[in-house]
């Protein structure tokens, strides 16, 4: 916190001295905010809270498409509007990872109208699992002069430094769908050890004794560490026989629904080791369904009736057993907490919703 602290009170101090020993006179217009980025040597958020300060105490203007300007009183008071002051124009940046049919567009929706209902507008980009798009956008945002920034952060075993970045300097910051180990930054995400123990229970009250787990690659990525372990606890739980697990390739294409040959591949192989063996399957991510279904075709594993499957999320209809995260309760909880970490008063950082099961197509 002291650093925070040190570097937007340094620049408010030194800007401050230029203006009390007429170094900016009155009525002079300030160097930009890009230009004060690289004169200081710090983000433009640094920057930005810095001016602001000197804005509340009357020594700055802030005028939208004009400029800063030292203690300069407009002829015409709808110059300075109230971009700043956040009645009309206050903004939420959003970054998703993805959005489709199986998740993310309730609560695009939701988060939207709420805001709305809250004063605010968002604007909503998309990184499409590419961590410089991700970047890209979350400057894109930064420069549209964004109150806070809502993100559900790429898959990776790293995590984006600018992120990072933004939540040291105190920026209004809220994680969707992961949490940040060991980073102190609120975030909303779905319970995952509860949806998978629950999908678990469900395919042992159908009979299911020798269940195996298949998941795409666990690096990094909460949200699967989380559904893994759901799967080996609530099996122990059950006294659930487990088989080795299989580790299929994240399935970035949003677009195109025809699996990766090479996922197919391997849960050919794996169906055609242990289909005789193998009750029941869990499977972490739905985007790897397609996969698994091709692959009991290829090896006659009759996966879906003889052995029963069960995934996390899945589009409006999905005839198996899945469980739906609750979108629109993740979404009114997160607009209340990016609004409370701009207002400076939130308390809560790590909030699980529990998911819902969505049995024989209910």
């Amino acid at each position: 916190m002291a650093r925070k602290s040190f570097l937007y009170k340094k620049i408010y101090d030194d800007i401050k001295k230029k203006i009390d020993e007429n170094v900016y006179s009155e009525g002079a217009k300030l160097p930009s905010d890009d230009e004060l980025t690289e004169k200081y040597g710090v983000s433009v958020i640094t920057i930005k809270k810095a001016l602001n300060m000197l804005r509340e105490e009357g020594l700055l203007q802030r005028i939208p498409g004009k400029g800063t300007f030292v203690n300069k009183v407009f002829d015409n008071p709808s110059e300075e509007g109230n971009y700043e002051s956040g009645n009309s124009y206050k903004t939420i940046g959003v970054v998703m990872e993805h959005v489709s049919s199986s998740f993310g567009l309730d609560l695009i929706y939701r988060l939207d109208r709420k805001a709305e209902e809250k004063g605010y507008k968002t604007i909503i980009r998309f990184s499409y699992y590419d961590r410089q798009k991700e970047t890209d956008e979350i400057d894109f945002l930064l420069k549209s002069k964004i109150s806070g920034l809502v993100v559900m952060p790429c898959h990776g075993l790293y995590y984006n430094p600018n992120i990072l970045k933004l939540i040291l300097e105190d920026f209004p910051v809220v994680i969707i769908d992961k949490k940040l180990e060991g980073i102190s930054v609120p975030s909303v995400r779905t319970d995952n050890k509860q949806a998978v123990k629950t999908l678990v229970k469900h395919l042992w009250e159908q009979g299911c004794r020798k269940l195996a787990f298949i998941s795409p690659q666990i690096v990094g990525t909460s949200s699967l560490q989380e559904r893994r372990n759901g799967f080996y606890e609530a099996a122990s739980e059950l006294s659930i026989a487990t088989f080795p697990e299989c580790t299929l390739t994240f399935d970035e294409n949003i677009y195109e629904h025809h699996p990766q040959e090479d996922n197919v591949r391997k849960a050919a192989d794996y169906l055609a080791e242990y289909k005789d063996q193998i009750d029941g399957i869990i499977c972490a991510e739905y985007s790897l369904i397609p996969a698994i279904m091709e692959a009991s075709g290829r090896t006659s594993a009759n996966v879906g009736e003889k052995i029963k499957i069960a995934c996390i999320d899945g589009p409006l209809g999905l005839s198996i057993p899945h469980m739906k995260q609750d979108e629109i309760k993740m979404a009114e909880i997160i607009v209340d907490l990016i609004i409370s970490q701009i207002n400076k008063t939130n308390t809560e950082m790590d909030i699980l919703v529990p998911a819902i099961l969505k049995a024989n197509n209910a």
